[in-house]
């Protein structure tokens, strides 16, 4: 399930020339020169800058601050396939971490821009037309991102040469192009590197080599981005998911508020609310009890663990979770549930994957079975030989899965209750619980739902199969995670 559709250009591994020599260019800037090889790795990189569209589709899923001079996206006014501009550098960053890209380096960019044989321009040696680029005022405005094909690359990438600056990853430093030398680092006090031109630039300005200075705060109605991702790699045959099929039927969803919480006790939340609206873990958010009929599924019987995250890591250079130094996760933790991941993160492990996120109710079927059970194992309260939880604030951390098998559900699932909270595809709504009332929308902006309790839970009400938690979808934290359900 895709957030967002890009058109990829296959880059080939290789060396290409980066920067500019007289004769070639009578008046290379400074910033270009001396001429270098450089060789690359293979990549894909966006065939056109990202559009107003693909950008209006982020701020809906996030609730990222739309650029400014944006009238109503279902309006006339609004351009859906020009190219976002008033973006800076941190919102082209957050869009590629929502994505699962990246921004290109200006190397690449280059490359992408110029092949291998040095041209002055995307498209050779012609000096730019109004059916070429986008530049010297011809248009006085944008044009959509998918115009001037004329002016494609040897690769096939459009909007290389005009319409709108675009922001590469890389700090603007000295050739030669070192890519270690730290000017790849995510440090934004250095202004970063802008290529492209923009529709109003001399054609000079809009040469494959010409490089612009720009700090990472600026917004402009000149500046957009395109993205990058590594070679797509197919989801390694040997990633091991258990599956448990859970069976299709009727199940119990919720709770009503004369249910007991196991055992005849009850907790200090079990009869009524403390808030006058729903809050995480509210026994409100859990009314009123109803019955749900699901189709049959597969779900994972652990949570996915950092050993399987490192394989999608490694596969496709997707950002790795903030805490793996040097981005690998320590041999100890490999089997530990991955965490600081969020909602987006887990979405694009599942497109590698070819997986999904389970709805909620999917997760409670999967956890509470067909008796109606407050906890995974049954009506008796939880202990420590049952889940991970009720852990010190200042020393608490998960466990490797699988570690609780006295906590198991009835279908033989584990960690359903403690040890990380899991990100579920579900938005949160008021029950009853409605798959067609769109809360199962990806693209809104809505926050979603957590299942499950934590090593952190510090109260066995957390743990309950019918507990829902919820929180906006770019939240990382050491004790969320998730699991998977097997694509139908």
């Amino acid at each position: 399930m895709s957030l967002i559709q890009f058109d990829w250009v296959d880059i080939p591994g290789g060396a290409f020339l980066m920067g500019t020599e007289p004769p070639r260019d009578t008046r290379p800037a400074a910033d270009e020169h001396p001429q270098h090889a450089l060789v690359l790795p293979t990549f894909e990189i966006s065939r056109c800058a990202i559009s107003n569209g693909q950008y209006a589709a982020f701020v809906r899923a996030t609730g990222h601050v739309a650029p400014g001079h944006w009238s109503a996206t279902d309006s006339a006014q609004f351009r859906e396939q020009h190219p976002v501009t008033y973006v800076d550098w941190h919102d082209a960053q957050a869009f590629c971490a929502w994505a699962g890209v990246r921004l290109p380096t200006e190397a690449e960019w280059e490359k992408t821009a110029r092949g291998t044989d040095g041209r002055t321009w995307p498209w050779g040696e012609t000096a730019p037309t109004p059916k070429l680029c986008n530049c010297e005022n011809f248009v006085g405005d944008t044009v959509p991102v998918l115009a001037g094909g004329d002016g494609a690359s040897a690769y096939g990438a459009l909007g290389m040469a005009g319409n709108v600056w675009e922001w590469t990853q890389s700090a603007h430093r000295p050739y030669p192009y070192v890519s270690a030398d730290g000017r790849e680092d995510a440090v934004p006090e250095e202004p970063r590197v802008v290529r492209g031109g923009t529709y109003n630039h001399p054609m000079r300005h809009v040469r494959c080599a010409d490089r612009h200075a720009v700090f990472a705060s600026a917004r402009d109605i000149y500046i957009g981005f395109r993205v990058v991702r590594d070679r797509q790699a197919k989801a390694p045959a040997t990633l091991h998911f258990d599956w448990l099929a859970i069976p299709a039927g009727e199940f119990l969803m919720g709770n009503d508020r004369s249910t007991s919480q196991g055992g005849g006790a009850q907790t200090s939340y079990s009869l009524a609310s403390r808030h006058a609206k729903n809050r995480p873990a509210d026994l409100d958010n859990e009314y009123p009890q109803h019955t749900r009929t699901l189709e049959r599924f597969r779900i994972c019987r652990t949570p996915t663990t950092n050993a399987q995250y490192q394989r999608f890591v490694e596969s496709t250079g997707y950002p790795a979770p903030g805490h793996w130094p040097g981005g690998r996760v320590p041999l100890a933790l490999l089997e530990h549930p991955v965490v600081y991941v969020d909602w987006h993160d887990a979405n694009a492990f599942c497109r590698w994957a070819r997986v999904q996120l389970p709805s909620e109710a999917q997760w409670e079927k999967a956890a509470r079975g067909v008796d109606g059970r407050q906890w995974p194992w049954g009506q008796h309260m939880p202990d420590l030989t049952l889940a991970n939880y009720a852990q010190d604030m200042n020393g608490g951390a998960t466990r490797p899965v699988g570690s609780y098998p006295l906590g198991a559900s009835a279908y033989g699932l584990l960690d359903m209750a403690g040890n990380v909270w899991e990100w579920v595809n579900s938005a949160y709504r008021s029950y009853p619980f409605d798959p067609e009332d769109g809360r199962e929308n990806p693209a809104l902006p809505e926050q979603r739902v957590l299942r499950g309790g934590s090593f952190y839970s510090d109260q066995a009400r957390y743990l309950r199969c019918a507990t829902r938690s919820m929180s906006y979808p770019h939240r990382r934290r050491d004790h969320i995670g998730f699991r998977v359900l097997a694509s139908p």
